[in-house]
């Protein structure tokens, strides 16, 4: 970590190796290039739509021009979980933005407060995600780092901001459960296990109205 590619040497148009900020070379045969990914706006811009990095849209999936809807990878709005300006790129905020962007157009009014998460396979590997850990400022580790099967609590103060799991599909699904109902476990409850992480969330449930029952602006 902390070091960075300098430049590429080449020979007859191939990449022969990596030189490194520290001067290091790295013999390579071939190099993936992740340079991130920037919205297409050109034609919304051309529509007059609002663009902030994305299509600005409401909490209908509505742009600045009501009667055209946006949704998607280039759809940046205000996320009711982190109260900032998000833009994800992601299949299932993708999804759950067509749904309800279908609502919008058949006329209900519902705010979009799907839970993020993400996915991905590495190897044997199964990298899963739920919440939006920016901002997080502690965390708490459950499982086992050696063996390959943990999840990493992450924490702003004492709220529960997101969770990372690697083979422990278990923790994801909970998590999704535990953010869709607006469920914050202490750490303490975390350190406790899954058992005691769902004996909490029923108690929670049992006492609080469901999320989507709430209003978020």
């Amino acid at each position: 970590t902390g070091t960075s590619i300098s430049r590429l040497e080449g020979e007859d148009g191939k990449v022969t190796a990596a030189i490194t900020s520290s001067g290091e070379r790295l013999p390579a045969r071939m190099v993936v290039v992740g340079i991130g990914a920037v919205p297409n706006v050109e034609l919304a811009q051309a529509a007059g739509l609002a663009v902030a990095n994305g299509i600005r849209v409401d909490h209908q999936m509505r742009s600045s021009v009501p009667e055209i809807l946006a949704i998607g990878d280039a759809a940046s709005y205000r996320h009711w979980f982190t109260g900032g300006d998000v833009r994800l790129e992601s299949v299932q905020n993708a999804t759950d933005q067509a749904r309800l962007a279908a609502r919008t157009i058949t006329g209900h009014t519902d705010a979009y407060s799907a839970v993020p998460w993400f996915w991905s396979d590495i190897g044997d590997m199964k990298l899963q995600m739920v919440g939006l850990t920016a901002g997080g400022d502690s965390h708490v580790v459950l499982g086992d780092l050696r063996d390959n099967k943990f999840s990493i609590y992450h924490y702003a103060g004492d709220r529960l901001l997101g969770i990372e799991s690697v083979n422990r599909p278990g923790d994801h699904m909970l998590g999704r459960k535990m953010l869709s109902a607006g469920f914050s476990p202490t750490p303490q409850m975390v350190a406790a296990g899954p058992d005691g992480l769902k004996a909490a969330l029923a108690t929670f449930q049992n006492m609080e109205p469901a999320r989507d029952e709430r209003i978020f602006r």
